[in-house]
Order: C-alpha cells, then sequence, then structure tokens
C-alpha cells in the first residue's frame, strides 16, 4: 500500500521528501502524474501532495509586471480579467490545454514540469511489454530511430513557451536553499533526463514575469481542438525595444527558444534557426513531415501578423 502525504508548508514538504530518498512523488493536480501512474510508468510508493502549500495559488498581474503561484490551476489562468487584459498569451496558452475539467485541476506548476510525451513509450505496460522495451524504460535502443545513446521525446508544455516568450523566471526551493532562475533554464535537450536545474526534492513555488511584450502571438497544432497534447507550439512576443522571444515546442525534447532583435531578423533567418535547433523525430501521431512544415508555415504567419 502507498502512503499519501499532504503538507502546508515547503518547509515540511521537503522533509518528506528527505524521508523518501528516490522512492516518492510531488503532486499537484495530478491530471499527468495519474496516467503515469496508470500506465506503470511511476510506481512511487509516497506521494506528496502540493496543493495546499502556503503562499502558491495566488494571481498577480498588472500593466507592469505578473506573479503566479505554481500551484494556481489554468483554469484560474484562463479566467482571471487580470491576466487576460495585461497578459492575454498566458490565457491563450493555457486555454489549449486539455480539456476545461481537465484545466480546472491541473496547476500552471504541472503543466510546466509535464513529462516528456513519445507514441512509442507513453502506452500500457502490456504494449510496451509486447513491443519491447524502449531505453528511456529498461531498454538499451530507442524504438523510433534506432539509436542507442539518444532520447527524443518530446516536451509537450503549452504554458512553457508561453511563458518563455514573455522571459519567465522561476521559483526554486530545495534542500540547498531558495534561487531564481530563468524558466528556459530549467529544461534540457534530453528526452529521458528532461529537466535541469532542479535537484530531486525541488519545488517550483512561483511564476514571474518582469514586463509586459508590446506585442505577442500563439498557435498550437494538434488532431483535435481538445485533449490532445501538442504537436507543435509556437509563442512569440516582441517586447518594447524590439526584441522578437520566438519560442517552439512539442518538437524537440525541451522548448526552442529564438531571441534577437527584429532589426536584425528576417523570416527565413527564424525558420532556419528553428529547424536547425529543433530535433524533431516520429514519435507524434502527427507524420514528421507534416509538423515540420508546419513550422515553416506558423512562423510565417507569426512574422506576417508582428
Amino acid at each position: 500500500m502507498g502512503h499519501y502525504f499532504r503538507p502546508t508548508t515547503i518547509k515540511e514538504a521537503l522533509s518528506l521528501a528527505s524521508d523518501w530518498p528516490g522512492n516518492y512523488k510531488y503532486f499537484g493536480g495530478g491530471t499527468d502524474l495519474q496516467i503515469y501512474r496508470k500506465q506503470k510508468l511511476l510506481n512511487n510508493e509516497a506521494i506528496i501532495d502540493l496543493s495546499e502549500l502556503d503562499d502558491t495559488c495566488s494571481i498577480k498581474a498588472d500593466e507592469n509586471s505578473m506573479k503566479l503561484g505554481a500551484f494556481v490551476t489554468l483554469d484560474e489562468i484562463t479566467t482571471s480579467s487580470d491576466i487576460q487584459t495585461h497578459f492575454p498569451l498566458l490565457a491563450e496558452a493555457a486555454a489549449s490545454v486539455a480539456t476545461p475539467v481537465i484545466r480546472k485541476t491541473a496547476t500552471m506548476g504541472g503543466n510546466l514540469l509535464v513529462n516528456n510525451r513519445c507514441t512509442l513509450y507513453n502506452q500500457s505496460k502490456e504494449w510496451r511489454d509486447a513491443v519491447g522495451s524502449c531505453l528511456r524504460e529498461v531498454g538499451n535502443i530507442c524504438l523510433v530511430t534506432g539509436g542507442k545513446d539518444k532520447c527524443f521525446s518530446r516536451n509537450v508544455s503549452d504554458t512553457a513557451p508561453a511563458l518563455i516568450a514573455l522571459n519567465a523566471v522561476v521559483i526554486i526551493h530545495s534542500q540547498d536553499g531558495k534561487k531564481e532562475i530563468p524558466l528556459q533554464d530549467i529544461y534540457a535537450r534530453d528526452g529521458i533526463k528532461f529537466h535541469d536545474h532542479l535537484d530531486e526534492d525541488a519545488i517550483v513555488s512561483e511564476i514571474r514575469v518582469p514586463t509586459k511584450p508590446a506585442s505577442w502571438w500563439f498557435k498550437k497544432l494538434r488532431l483535435r481542438k481538445t485533449l490532445d497534447f501538442t504537436s507543435l507550439t509556437v509563442a512569440a512576443t516582441v517586447d518594447s525595444a524590439g526584441i522578437a522571444r520566438v519560442c517552439l515546442n512539442g518538437v524537440s525534447m525541451s522548448p526552442v527558444l529564438i531571441e534577437e532583435s527584429l532589426k536584425k531578423l528576417t523570416v527565413e533567418t527564424v525558420i532556419k534557426k528553428a529547424r536547425k535547433n529543433c530535433k524533431t523525430v516520429d514519435n507524434d501521431l502527427m507524420p514528421l513531415k507534416y509538423r515540420r512544415e508546419m513550422i515553416n508555415v506558423y512562423l510565417n504567419e507569426w512574422w506576417k501578423s508582428k
């Protein structure tokens, strides 16, 4: 039988994590974790529910900046009048996630830290046993590419590219203390160890956006306009100094950021950088060739709209 804990402070949560080294998982809304447990991809004995932590469920947004508790739900993001008014890019990104029912439970921090996906890994245990486990689980070969040294599972967060385009930072707590780092730095270009700068026990408590952009753009590609994880998400901003931040997700192991002054940028340059840095392989329900072509389509649409 498993063990379930619901701490009310970060200090208490970290203490519980130290009591179950390597055998626990943090739990926010649970919309991602529960799927992994059902597919028997996770079997940790202890669950540490972080949804009751102090000071992690607030929203503060005005014409200058934004602060979000990591356990604000996506529904609260989409219905916040302050976010809709001052940071509509995030509201649109959150509204594109899953379904209305799931968004009432799924948290901001949970979506930023959602596990990477691959059509040949995210299946039932019986399916995986039949086809042969891949190197992300217990095998030593990537079933997508046939390689032995690299996993290309996709980062599928929709709020991550929006917040990276908004130049967000995150507040992280661990046994070593508290630190603040740029959001894009927590993602590693590795399909197995896809988070960086996050210790085993690290807790993301807050997301901060320093300034409001001068303009923004968002688009998501998926088979159905609800429920499905992204096959390609593009979020872009331009700030008051003319610096463009274009972030792509769903087509690589981590979000891919292109940051450059518009004066030095052409649409051809943006597309070239995106295609070079997105390690896109055939591990999605949509065909590989189509997803790559849609990178060009979306970036051309953004360029014409800016």
